[in-house]
Order: structure tokens, then C-alpha cells, then sequence
């Protein structure tokens, strides 16, 4: 798996986000991922779970082809912030579902200084096609310098699903 856009500045290590997305990509076969925010805020490895054959028989039969769809990440300092680029994504079609999750802490080196915030997470699911103005539009919305976007491209899932998400945003 590929992944795609910026870790940076106002929000995280761009390392460590490389290697989470990596991992996540490095998953084969029939996996869902289940991601957990701790109350510390940490996105928890430990909550990567591996499902049986049977379970995830609805799934899609080719674990590495290509679904056209990608889920990024931002990082939002508010609840303002966080559902003002929600509802700009979805209502741009831009996005087709965005899930905003509080609670998560950001450690990270900003202008030679160790930082802390607490910030609120954007999961979002689009068309990989769509995924440069995706970020184009954060970048423009985003009170950060340089807001945490990054992407990657999902490669199995529920058909339904994929098929919705396809649906629900702009044709490339």
C-alpha cells in the first residue's frame, strides 16, 4: 500500500505517521482494522484485530487490488474547526462520510520546540481520485500552517460500502 499526502508541522511525526500507515497497509488477506482512540488519545496498534475466513466472507475476494477508495487523516485543534471542514467535505462531495473523534493528544516538533495539543481526529473516506483536493480544501480551511493530511488507499472492504462511497462523492 501506497500512502499518499503530508504528515507535518501542526501535527504529528511525520515518521511516526508513516510507519502507522504503512503498517495498515501492510495487512494482508481477510483483516479489518479496528482503530481505537485511548483515553490518552493514541491511535492503539494493540486494537488491530484479525477476523476469521467465515467472518469476513462479505468482504472483497482480491486483498490487494485497487477499490478506488481512500480514508485520510486530519487533525482539527476545535469542534468548530473539526465539523466545519466535515460538513465542507461532504457538502463539496469531496468526502462521503467523516467521522470526527476527540480526544487525542499531538506531540510534535514545531519551529525547534517540542509542542503538545489536544486536537479532534478526521477520519475520511473518498474516492482515491480525489484525495490532492481533498487536501487542497484543508489546506484552505485549516487554521494550521501546515495541517496534518494523509491519505491511503483502502485495499479491500465491503463492497456495498466502497460502492456507496463511490457514489457519494464528485466523479474525478
Amino acid at each position: 500500500s501506497q500512502s499518499v499526502g503530508v504528515c507535518g508541522g501542526r501535527a504529528a511525526d511525520a515518521e511516526a505517521c508513516s510507519r502507522f500507515m504503512n503498517s495498515v497497509g501492510s495487512l494482508s488477506g481477510k483483516v479489518i482494522v479496528v482503530a481505537s482512540v485511548a483515553i490518552a488519545g493514541a491511535l492503539s496498534y494493540q486494537m488491530l484485530r484479525r477476523i476469521s475466513s467465515y467472518g469476513a466472507a462479505a468482504m472483497s475476494t482480491s486483498s490487494r487490488a485497487s477499490t478506488g477508495v481512500s480514508f485520510c487523516f486530519v487533525t482539527a485543534p476545535t469542534k468548530e474547526v473539526a465539523n466545519k471542514l466535515a460538513d465542507g467535505l461532504v457538502a463539496e462531495k469531496l468526502a462521503a462520510c467523516v467521522n470526527v473523534i476527540p480526544g487525542i493528544q499531538s506531540t510534535y516538533l514545531w519551529e525547534g520546540k517540542v509542542e503538545r495539543d489536544e486536537e479532534l481526529l478526521l477520519m475520511i473516506k473518498t474516492r482515491s481520485t480525489l484525495t490532492g483536493q481533498l487536501a487542497t480544501y484543508v489546506q484552505k480551511n485549516h487554521g494550521y500552517d501546515v495541517p496534518e493530511v494523509i491519505c491511503t488507499e483502502v485495499t479491500d472492504g465491503l463492497p456495498a460500502y466502497l460502492k456507496w462511497v463511490a457514489e457519494s462523492t464528485k466523479a474525478p
